[in-house]
């Protein structure tokens, strides 16, 4: 039987400047990494897998990664921001057969210099 599902910390809404790195934390309750899937929604509306079941789908050039802890934090890092990374990130608790799913969601803004 499952542990009651939830993520005890989420990612946080944040606007950063173009070139600097944030980090947007994701703690699960009695879960691990590999049961977490990181999106991230465009401005245009399209959506993209960054990351699940510990493996970096999308990277774009190496600027994302996902760190793993031993306390089960899923830390997304961004680095060098770029205009074109504003937009919708989100943690999924991706337990199979898992309900409901339970997400936490951040928005990015990125500003000029």
């Amino acid at each position: 039987m499952l542990a009651a599902a939830r993520i005890d910390k989420g990612p946080d809404n944040i606007g950063k400047q173009v070139n600097s790195d944030i980090e947007l934390k994701c703690l699960l309750h009695h879960r691990s990494c590999n049961e977490v899937i990181w999106t991230r929604q465009e401005l245009t509306g399209s959506t993209a897998v960054l990351y699940a079941a510990n493996d970096m789908l999308q990277s774009y050039g190496g600027r994302y990664s996902v760190n793993v802890s031993p306390q089960r934090e899923c830390t997304l890092y961004i680095r060098r921001l770029e205009f074109s990374d504003a937009g919708t990130f989100t943690c999924v608790d991706a337990v199979p057969g898992a309900s409901p799913q339970l997400r936490k969601s951040a928005s990015i803004t990125v500003a000029g210099m």
